[in-house]
């Protein structure tokens, strides 16, 4: 189970289209970099942003690699102006170039050919990024349209493209439908309505479960209710490497009998731990047992608060406190066919 201890962006409600609601239209990729352009260093952001577009059905040719400074304008200049309206592409992403430094000019570069700003967009990119790393601040970005273009500045680090990533792909055939005109939702997106009453209790455990079931994003969701002003989540997701091998296929994880009433116990003492600090909390918990391949999630845990720091916290330590305390093990496969137990002395 990986590390991710990282609070997922909780997005709000989105319009379900099929998976592949991009197919027909086409995305371009920029990577600005310097030493990318020259050989001097391998591109580490464009196969994320194109391995991401690709996954929603867009086509994407390969990354066009730039130096930083007046090449930006000048890749932007073929793809906005020198092809035909019809040909441009539905989506351009630029990474790297956002920064202070002299040569950084990717937002000025971009702001020549938006004609309608998106500083929406920006604001969550920033808002997600401050919660990690401070000089997330400092990214000088812009988003916005150039006709039924969608453009946007991402940092050039691949932590950077996978937060943005994160925070858009929510949206991203939103923006597409948006783009074309295409009018499929009613006028309750546009001001959703204040949350249902939550079922189960003000406060407390919702729902604890051990399952061999795959695990689903409703967590974030059933612990919402009209006093809870944050939600903090956790995926703990089946990683390919461990102990410094790099050839994990997958877990099986195996439960105690009474795994499932320790689980629920150990959600009711954290709940209750928190309520007298913060008003109260609400929490979701599921691990799952069986066989689990990389990429899969093994552990779900989701906690709505009043507010941001107790909900975080809350979190933090529910998960330290289910890993600790509820008897569930795991056997680790590699690819060369052997085996160990993880976490179980010799």
């Amino acid at each position: 189970m990986s590390k991710a201890d990282e609070f997922a962006f909780q997005p709000g409600r989105r319009i379900k289209r099929k998976p592949d609601f991009g197919a027909g239209d086409w995305a371009a990729v920029i990577v600005v970099s310097t030493a990318a352009a020259e050989g001097r260093a391998a591109d580490t952001t464009g196969p994320l942003l194109t391995d991401w577009l690709t996954g929603h059905g867009y086509r994407v040719p390969d990354p066009i690699i730039v130096a930083d400074g007046a090449p930006v304008r000048t890749a932007l200049q073929r793809l906005l102006v020198d092809l035909p309206a019809g040909e441009r592409p539905r989506f351009i992403f630029t990474t790297g170039g956002t920064g202070t430094n002299s040569d950084d000019t990717t937002p000025e570069a971009t702001a020549e050919f938006i004609d309608r700003p998106a500083p929406g967009i920006m604001h969550a990119l920033w808002a997600y990024g401050l919660q990690k790393l401070d000089e997330a601040m400092m990214s000088r970005g812009r988003a916005g349209l150039c006709g039924q273009t969608f453009i946007c500045n991402l940092p050039g680090s691949p932590g950077g493209v996978r937060d943005g990533i994160t925070v858009l792909d929510s949206v991203l055939h939103h923006l597409q439908a948006q783009l074309a005109d295409v009018r499929d939702h009613d006028d309750s997106h546009r001001h959703p309505a204040q949350p249902a009453p939550a079922s189960g209790p003000a406060t407390g455990v919702v729902h604890t479960s051990i399952t061999e079931d795959p695990l689903t994003d409703d967590a974030a969701v059933a612990v919402l209710s009209p006093q809870m002003g944050a939600v903090a989540s956790f995926r703990g997701v089946i990683r390919n490497h461990d102990s410094g091998r790099d050839d994990v296929t997958g877990l099986d994880y195996t439960a105690h009998p009474q795994a499932g009433e320790i689980l629920a116990a150990t959600c009711a003492a954290v709940a209750q731990e928190f309520a007298a600090e913060s008003g109260g909390v609400r929490i979701w918990a599921a691990h799952r047992i069986g066989s689990l391949a990389v990429g899969e999630d093994a552990l779900v845990v989701a906690v709505a608060a009043a507010h941001r720091r107790e909900a975080f916290a809350c979190c933090a330590e529910l998960v330290d406190r289910i890993k600790a305390e509820v008897p569930i093990w795991k056997q680790q496969h590699y690819a060369t066919g052997g085996h160990d137990w993880v976490g179980i002395g010799s």
